[in-house]
């Protein structure tokens, strides 16, 4: 049990990392945030830390939400090697907490936060690199046996995971991982032979045979979208829309009459919604495409000002997310793709400025290494396209508020490989 005084003081340590975090990640004040840039937040946190923190613990540590209890160490360890240190004791010991804390976000004064900084990093390195005193069983692949099987066609949807893991050790620790996220693993036995899970959202997902740690077998999960699928997204589980209320005219559109049905008011709380796509569209990659799609969010609202959205290109590893917002927002958004992400506010963004009162025009074309993206004719941006070449297994929308999409097509060397008005 933690009593008030200790929990007083985590809280002003806790403030004062949230501090640096927002500094870090250049995304304004955390006074400021919605779901989306805690999102965001979180996909960072795992890609630097290989910790997943959920939306809903970001907000509450943040102080967005009330909290009673100390966090538990992992997520304190995560928070502080996201800001540069070894874990949560070196943090505190390193940085002077925040002054008159009062449970809002004040800048507090960093103490030795630099100095030595090249040394802890070393010595992380170093930590993880070379086991000093713990002995390690190495197993060879060949030993077990690890296979997947869908059921459905639609979503959600279950998977049955087939295994043989009896060569393991009695005391050893056998799990199935459902997909990138660590905290999905299940624990199972080395004497059974079948475990299921369920999947909420279509995609792409390596599913993992896990011994104590070790990942000895991989294999791919692939979840159909079944056509069109609108999401109303959430924190935990996605709420599905009917779709045959969406499409008119060749024009997918959620409304806010489409929200409101299912108790939610884009008015009062900030919302996202989410159109996927997701089949498979033959041998399409990200090395030889060109993809083309007029969209716009049709949300207007003082407390969504920016009124982003967000065309998202699904691979097998891994999306290409490309956002739209209103001229004056630039500064707020972010590129991501082949595992690099464009800053806003370190990168000339403003192509992607545009005027929702009509559609967006966004054309993707891979050529040579090179993928440009043009935004209502402009070039906005291009990356640098990496070897080897990842199949492309779909795409979605997001919208802050509420959305439309008018038309996509996807092609290769001018063959129509999907085209939404046929």
């Amino acid at each position: 049990m933690v009593n008030t005084s200790e929990l007083e003081d985590y809280k002003k340590h806790i403030a004062h990392c949230f501090s640096l975090i927002s500094n870090k990640l250049s995304r304004g004040s955390i006074a400021s945030w919605d779901t989306y840039d805690f999102r965001v937040l979180s996909e960072s946190i795992h890609e630097e830390t290989g910790t997943l923190l959920s939306i809903s613990t970001l907000k509450r540590l943040s102080g967005r939400v009330h909290y009673g209890s100390k966090p538990n160490n992992s997520t304190l360890d995560a928070l502080a090697k996201y800001v540069g240190f070894k874990d949560w004791r070196e943090f505190v010991k390193n940085v002077e907490p925040i002054k008159g804390f009062d449970g809002k976000r004040h800048r507090g004064k960093i103490t030795r936060i630099t100095y030595g900084m090249g040394l802890l990093v070393l010595l992380v390195i170093l930590s993880l690199s070379f086991p000093f005193y713990k002995v390690t069983t190495h197993y060879n692949p060949n030993d077990f046996s690890f296979s997947v099987k869908s059921v459905a066609s639609g979503l959600p949807n279950s998977v049955i995971f087939k295994y043989d893991a009896s060569m393991a050790n009695d005391k050893d620790k056998i799990e199935i991982q459902q997909d990138w996220d660590k905290r999905k693993r299940v624990v199972v036995n080395k004497t059974d032979s079948i475990s299921t899970s369920i999947y909420y959202r279509p995609g792409f997902f390596k599913s993992k045979l896990v011994i104590n740690d070790s990942i000895v077998q991989e294999k791919n999960v692939f979840i159909p979208s079944n056509g069109w699928l609108g999401t109303i997204e959430t924190d935990t589980l996605p709420i599905y829309l009917d779709m045959d209320r969406l499409s008119v005219d060749n024009t997918i559109s959620i409304t806010t009459e489409s929200l409101k049905a299912h108790g939610l008011d884009p008015y009062a709380s900030k919302t996202f919604v989410g159109l996927y796509r997701v089949q498979d569209f033959g041998a399409i990659f990200t090395d030889d495409f060109e993809l083309t799609t007029s969209f716009r969010n049709d949300f207007k609202s003082g407390n969504v000002p920016c009124q982003l959205a967000q065309l998202t290109i699904l691979s097998e590893d891994g999306p290409i997310a490309l956002p739209v917002c209103n001229k004056g927002c630039i500064s707020e958004i972010s590129l991501f793709a082949f595992n690099k992400q464009i800053d806003g506010k370190k990168n000339d963004l403003s192509n992607f400025g545009v005027d929702h009162s009509d559609f967006v025009r966004m054309e993707c074309i891979s050529k040579d290494q090179k993928l440009t993206i043009t935004v209502n004719g402009k070039p906005a941006y291009t990356f640098d396209v990496p070897k080897p070449k990842s199949k492309i297994i779909g795409f979605c929308f997001f919208f802050e508020g509420t959305g439309s999409v008018k038309d996509i097509k996807l092609k290769k060397n001018d063959r129509i490989i999907y085209d939404s008005k046929i």
